[in-house]
């Protein structure tokens, strides 16, 4: 995944609570996906666009590293 400390502050800003990016790293691809994935759920909710789509990035690549 890219710089896991950017997702995770896009993360806490999109959810309102602090994502530890030290937990997010340890976390097996499968549980990152499923993170990302509910970010990408909240940030559509919320309507930023921007969160969306940085985070549709960081999925997509997560997805090719994980086959």
């Amino acid at each position: 995944m890219g710089d896991i400390g950017a997702v995770a502050t896009l993360l806490s800003k999109v959810f309102g609570f602090v994502v530890d990016a030290d937990g997010l790293k340890t976390m097996k691809r499968e549980h990152q996906l499923e993170v990302i994935h509910a970010g990408i759920k909240v940030a559509l909710d919320k309507g930023d666009t921007d969160a969306v789509d940085q985070l549709f990035a960081q999925y997509r690549e997560l997805s090719k590293t994980s086959g």
